[in-house]
């Protein structure tokens, strides 16, 4: 359907009325004779409708033979828009401009995504494939994309496999990561579960061995927390690996200040803006120090596609060796960046129920005072040595 409208629109094609007669009559006639008429209304005995350039100089004789009288209102199509615009030469040249730029443009990658990662960045698969070609600007006819995706494979330990599919303009990675094996370990030796830290016990899921302690006590750290000796019921003992999951509120303290940072002289930085343009930077300015180096990238989008024209700016920055001061709110800040850097990595192994910060000052100056509860694993194997004795009769 969408064809017929452009091959109508490049033919061109006019809509007229027809009035005063017998309707019914000379909508017949023009379909006997085939004289196309699309878009057809009649209201009260005037026909509304449209028809190629030739059907309208065909329709004067159904026209005559129903008594219609026949008028153009509209005429639509290229043909006509080039002869209202002959005299305009820059419309001209601008339409055949932009044809032939989008033209051109199609020829190339717009949009690069990524799908199918649950671990690794998207960032860092982009940069991967980059090697090989897949990016923004590339032109798409010089990148083998089935090539590009097994090469990335062979050549990146962390992928077990990728292909790179294409949507006009668009490329899509899609990757699937390798599969990490667990760590095994050696669970013949026999071992206790003892507590790393101190804590009040939340949980205890016991996999092999005996409890020692039970939900809501308060242990130390080194306290026996799953024995690995068990008990039979005839009196005898034997020992096994134990192990088992431990899970404790934990309190944790911790100070900050600004004499945990070195802080030293800025010699001389730099900024500068890069136009991005399908694959072609234009640097706007002298090169950036490769050191303390940032880049920020900001494209136009359409949708959600991002399209491969923007600004990217990058920083950079070299600093003396000869330490410095800085201003006291500055201080503040890097010692309040401090226990923020903290607090991250307690979430890798734990979860934060309640924190605070502090600030005090002292006879050593301001420092802030970090404090938070965490439900955390505290359970740790601590082998057991067995001494191994010969009876003799």
């Amino acid at each position: 359907m969408i064809i017929i409208e452009i091959l109508r629109y490049l033919f061109g094609y006019i809509e007229f009325r027809a009035f005063g007669g017998f309707p019914d009559r000379f909508v017949n006639l023009c379909t006997k004779e085939g004289i196309p008429l699309w878009n057809i209304k009649n209201a009260g005995g005037r026909i509304t409708a449209c028809t190629t350039i030739k059907g309208y100089l065909a329709v004067r004789g159904p026209a005559r033979k129903s008594g219609m009288r026949c008028m153009a209102l509209r005429k639509r199509g290229l043909i006509f828009f080039l002869k209202r615009n002959k005299k305009r030469v820059g419309i001209l040249a601008g339409a055949a401009v932009s044809v032939a730029l989008i033209f051109i443009l199609s020829q190339f990658v717009w949009s690069v995504s990524v799908v199918g990662n649950t671990t690794l960045e998207d960032e860092y698969i982009l940069s991967e494939f980059e090697k090989y070609g897949i990016k923004v600007g590339a032109r798409i006819s010089s990148v083998d994309l089935k090539e590009a995706a097994q090469t990335a494979v062979t050549e990146n330990e962390k992928l077990s496999w990728a292909a790179v599919n294409r949507k006009g303009s668009v490329l899509v990675i899609e990757v699937r990561e390798i599969t990490v094996q667990p760590q095994m370990y050696d669970n013949s030796k026999p071992t206790n579960v003892v507590a790393s830290e101190d804590g009040l016990i939340l949980s205890l899921d016991i996999l092999h061995g005996t409890a020692e302690i039970q939900p809501g006590s308060a242990v130390t750290a080194g306290d026996l927390l799953i024995s690995g000796v068990i008990r039979h019921r005839d009196g005898s003992e034997s020992v096994v690996h134990a192990d088992g999951h431990v899970k404790a509120l934990v309190k944790k303290k911790e100070t900050f200040s600004a004499e945990d940072f070195s802080f030293y002289k800025l010699s001389y930085e730099n900024k500068r803006k890069i136009i991005f343009f399908f694959g072609i930077k234009i640097p706007l300015g002298k090169s950036v120090p490769e050191t303390n180096f940032s880049e920020h990238k900001s494209f136009l989008e359409s949708g959600e596609m991002q399209l491969p024209i923007g600004i990217i700016t990058q920083y950079g920055a070299v600093y003396s060796e000869e330490k410095t001061n800085p201003e006291l709110s500055f201080q503040d800040k890097a010692a309040l960046l401090g226990g923020a850097m903290y607090a991250k990595k307690l979430l890798d192994y734990s979860e934060i129920k309640t924190s605070s910060v502090t600030e005090k000052t002292d006879e050593f100056g301001k420092h802030y005072e970090f404090y938070a509860e965490c439900e955390q694993e505290i359970g740790r194997l601590q082998e057991i040595y067995v001494e191994k004795t010969n009876d003799i009769a």
